[in-house]
């Protein structure tokens, strides 16, 4: 072989080298994100957002699933150091407990962007969440209205969660200034065996309570579930929607629901994850508007930024 010809075989080896070199030399970009639950519909519908966002931008998006337990969520935050991740996107199963595992993370030079419920640092690259207070306003309304504007209510608090307490006060406020004629007789906070028992409670002590406030659907269907034939005259009222409580709006056993926008916030955190990887402009926070659906509305109601479709799969 003569020495030009030598060149040129050299040459081709070289460039057939590189050709199949540069893809597997490029840096995978990922993002770790761990929820409390992925039985969730709101968890669902946000990594559902999350992931399409993700893979619009050629991102790996690993998921991880915390089962409700902060063990579970501070293993995946750190198996998420351990593989080096760009970003790490969380709604937190427990705030104060996965925030140092989180802090853990950010000296290793990792952005955190929380979703919904942050972890307790001061230190997150952003927050997407919802507009609680706005939730419970939306609540208050609708169920003013739906008895009149006077009357009785009782109020299901729900957990000791700050988006909980931020849709109480939502409410609370809303009753104060706009229905001023209508009085919250009964109020309790727990979980949602919790809130049947209490529906149960404030039926037979308040026979002219006419409403209910439940801070989550899981807690508005236990109480329709636990009140039986008393649910025609008590009014329900709820924040998200979950299966079974879309169906009990539908059969018009639950009287409204406001909604957060869960896909479109998902969406918004693989976003702020993407810019703080890739250097672009970071918003630091997004709050996303308040929703409301009605029995009279849930039929032709697009839930295309609420829910995930109903084949997808986390």
């Amino acid at each position: 072989m003569g020495k030009n010809a030598r060149y040129l075989t050299l040459a081709l080896a070289m460039a057939a080298t590189g050709m199949l070199s540069a893809p597997a030399m490029a840096a995978e970009k990922t993002i770790g994100v761990t929820v409390p639950y992925f039985g969730s519909p709101f968890w669902k519908a946000g990594l559902y957002g999350v992931e399409t966002a993700g893979k619009e931008k050629g991102y790996t998006v690993l998921k991880g699933d915390a089962k409700d337990k902060a063990e579970v969520q501070i293993e995946q935050i750190r198996s998420y150091i351990d593989k080096k991740v760009d970003a790490i996107i969380i709604g937190a199963a427990d705030a104060a407990a996965v925030g140092p595992a989180v802090e853990e993370a950010i000296d290793k030079g990792i952005p955190v962007i929380a979703l919904s419920v942050p972890p307790k640092s001061d230190r997150l690259t952003s927050f997407v969440g919802a507009d609680n207070i706005g939730m419970g306003r939306l609540q208050g309304i609708c169920l003013g209205r739906a008895i009149g504007g006077k009357g009785e209510v009782g109020l299901f608090a729900g957990p000791d969660e700050i988006w909980a307490k931020l849709r109480v006060t939502g409410f609370k406020n809303t009753m104060e200034a706009d229905f001023p004629d209508i009085k919250i007789v009964a109020e309790k906070a727990g979980g949602t065996k919790d809130a049947g028992v209490a529906a149960v409670e404030w039926a037979k002590a308040h026979p002219e309570m006419h409403g209910i406030f439940t801070a989550a659907d899981t807690m508005a269907v236990e109480s329709i579930n636990q009140l039986g034939a008393s649910v025609e005259k008590i009014k329900v009222s709820t924040s998200n929607l979950n299966d079974d409580a879309r169906t009990a709006l539908e059969n018009g056993k639950l009287t409204c629901a406001s909604l957060q926008p869960a896909v479109a916030m998902g969406r918004d955190a693989a976003r702020e994850a993407i810019a703080a990887i890739e250097g672009g402009k970071v918003l630091g926070r997004i709050e996303a508007p308040a929703l409301l659906v009605t029995r009279e509305k849930v039929a032709g109601y697009d839930f295309s930024k609420i829910i995930a479709p109903a084949d997808y799969q986390p």
